[in-house]
């Protein structure tokens, strides 16, 4: 029986083991799709056929986004890079994060419904719902009445409770939204005007979407709640959810669909574009197909494009470039930053008194309670910046060091510091170039590999810092931290916790990642011992460390193979392509939290209620809470009694 449930500890379901299994199962039927498509008919262009190896290695880089090829994207054919196309989408960071909060979207609404047939309290609300809607259809003011009969906590016994709004009830009909356009535009533009001049002493979380004033901890957890609070609580973030399951998708259309606007037409009409991407490879490519392909692709970071030579033909063509840079940051690199400016601009522009506004209140003081990628103010200013940061001091270097390389000395003045700007972006994510990367200099080929590898790591440290449940995971306990340093440190500005949270999680994603690809690198280089003895063209170790880091990283940079357009892993042997499969896979995983993360923890657990609803100053039991919850999500048999022990990887 004890090896029963050792056996099940490994299988049991949870976030990290089914985002895992979406991936590999997709991976597994697309790649026999893709293979199938090509053996089961004719040839493809030129005469080649491609090995169920390399479907497997091309479906695989689609899927994880890291843009690596074997083979050349003008050999397969229209219908497999069909198959590519989709995999970009259904394997994008904000697909598979928005994924998420539709289902707990749906399991917040049946359970809602569950109250409502079970609960009294509920069926009042929603009797004193459908009264307050009639009421409004026949134009009849009426102030809505408290069902529950709660009073708020600075009420006095004597004094009669205050009545409760229709949108602060969790009920069957708080799905419903006022959107913006409904309302008057004077109207709002007066209430967003009035609202900034009475708001402009108060303090930027007022929490005047619930009835009560909730008591909050140092990280913005709510704290000692009753039936009724935490009832409401939960109308509220269904209501934010709603918000974002219509956000996240629109943004991603969006950009997208613009992407394909500017570039469909202009690589079509535009001729000195439409020549190149016709004549300059076998295969006749439709300049639409490709600018409908490389809009995908530069917007979800995979860098895959039916054009061998990538950007490269189009080093000067400053318009394609803006475009597809454009596309590459809004999908990844500021992804968050986005989502935090569209809810912080509609805040100002929808009245306050909206529906439509709580819902926006709740996202911005709450973000990470609903949605993994949303992040507070002061942490998404933090991010903005070290991005920024990044991304000038790559630039800088690009163009220090390569001075008298043959290859950026041969361009004019400005499209040198345009191609040094769009080679930063995609070093850091995306894996697109306007040159080889073998033709730059040495120092800034290792510079890269760094860069790849940490490129993630400000997204990743943001979302380790910002999660209420990963101090406990990394052994620290907030409020002792908090006290300590603000004893220690009472005239620093800098909040000390936060830079310790941030030296940690480094340190911890360091050990969580090095040994994968120390591993992978050790294995390649014992199956390829054969032409790294023999000085095969392209083949050194420093060019499979560069390769193991880019596929790790899901970047798909490449120092190449000379007079061979594909990656260096193009002329791998099958068992070394085999092991870069799982390192994609594994490095498209390590943005995933720890152990818990209250983002996606699904409605209705009982642990989550618990932790939630009963959340007790003792700390010794908040800790037997938060151990009872990541045994549950982990799979995994109880935990020591030694909670300080950091959590490295979330399926271990």
């Amino acid at each position: 029986m004890a090896a029963l449930r050792s056996i099940w500890r490994w299988f049991k379901p949870n976030f990290y083991r089914c985002h895992l299994a979406y991936f590999v199962v997709t991976i597994l039927i697309t790649s026999v799709v893709f293979h199938a498509s090509n053996t089961s008919g004719s040839r493809n262009d030129g005469g080649q056929k491609i090995r169920y190896i390399d479907s497997l290695f091309l479906t695989a880089s689609a899927m994880t986004t890291t843009g690596l090829n074997t083979v050349d994207l003008n050999v397969p054919t229209t219908y497999q890079q069909s198959i590519l196309f989709v995999l970009m989408i259904l394997g994008d960071l904000s697909t598979v994060s928005a994924s998420v909060v539709f289902v707990r979207r749906y399991l917040f609404r049946k359970r809602i419904g569950d109250q409502v047939a079970t609960s009294r309290h509920a069926q009042k609300l929603v009797a004193n719902i459908d009264e307050e809607l009639a009421a409004r259809q026949s134009h009849v003011p009426r102030r809505p009445r408290n069902p529950g009969n709660v009073p708020a906590p600075d009420q006095s016994a004597e004094e009669s409770p205050s009545p409760r709004p229709r949108w602060m009830t969790p009920s069957r009909r708080i799905c419903g939204l006022v959107v913006p356009w409904e309302t008057n535009l004077w109207r709002k533009t007066t209430s967003a005007l009035s609202s900034w001049t009475a708001n402009a002493g108060r303090q930027p979380e007022e929490h005047h979407y619930l009835s009560f004033r909730p008591k909050l901890d140092s990280r913005g957890r709510f704290r000692q709640l009753n039936e009724a609070e935490y009832a409401e609580l939960g109308g509220v973030e269904y209501r934010a959810l709603q918000l974002l399951c219509w956000l996240l998708p629109l943004h991603t259309a969006f950009w997208i669909v613009l992407l394909m606007v500017i570039l469909v037409p202009y690589a079509s009409i535009y001729q000195p574009v439409a020549e190149v991407l016709r004549d300059s490879q076998a295969g006749n490519l439709s300049p639409a197909w490709w600018a409908v392909f490389i809009a995908t692709s530069s917007y979800t970071n995979c860098g895959l494009t039916p054009l061998v030579a990538s950007m490269i033909p189009f080093q000067s063509n400053w318009l394609i470039l803006i475009v597809t840079g454009a596309g590459v940051i809004a999908g990844n690199t500021f992804y968050p930053i986005f989502l935090r400016c569209y809810l912080w601009i509609l805040s100002k522009v929808v009245p306050k008194e909206a529906e439509f506004h709580h819902s926006i209140a709740f996202l911005l003081h709450h973000p990470r309670r609903c949605y993994l990628w949303l992040f507070d103010g002061r942490t998404t200013w933090v991010l903005a910046a070290t991005q920024l940061g990044l991304i000038a001091t790559e630039w800088l270097l690009f163009e220090i060091l390569n001075i008298n390389q043959t290859a950026v000395d041969a361009w004019p003045l400005g499209t040198r510091i345009m191609d040094g700007l769009y080679q930063c972006l995609g070093t850091r994510s995306s894996g697109l170039y306007v040159l080889t990367i073998s033709s730059l200099a040495p120092a800034m080929k290792v510079i890269y590999m760094v860069v790849m590898y940490f490129s993630v790591y400000p997204l990743l440290i943001s979302l380790r810092t910002t999660n209420i449940y990963e101090e406990r995971s990394v052994g620290l306990d907030a409020e002792q931290l908090e006290a300590d340093d603000a004893a220690k440190n009472k005239k620093k500005r800098q909040d000390p916790k936060k830079g310790r949270l941030r030296g940690l999680h480094i340190r911890n994603q360091l050990a969580y990642d090095l040994w994968w690809i120390a591993l992978a690198w050790i294995l390649i280089c014992i199956v390829e011992e054969p032409r790294l003895n023999s000085d095969a063209p392209g083949f050194t170790i420093f060019a499979i460390m560069f390769e193991t880091v880019s596929a790790y990283g899901n970047v798909g940079l490449s120092l190449g193979v000379p007079g061979k357009t594909t990656s260096l892993c193009g002329d791998f042997h099958t068992l070394s392509k085999l092991i870069l499969i799982p390192v994609m896979l594994r490095g498209r995983h390590r943005i995933l939290p720890l152990a818990i993360d209250r983002s996606i923890i699904l409605p209705g657990q009982s642990l989550l209620a618990e932790l939630d609803h009963h959340y007790i100053d003792g700390l010794q039991d908040e800790r037997n809470v938060e151990r009872r919850i990541r045994e549950a999500e982990r799979g995994a048999q109880a935990e020591s009694s030694d909670v300080s022990q950091p959590c490295q990887d979330p399926d271990t």
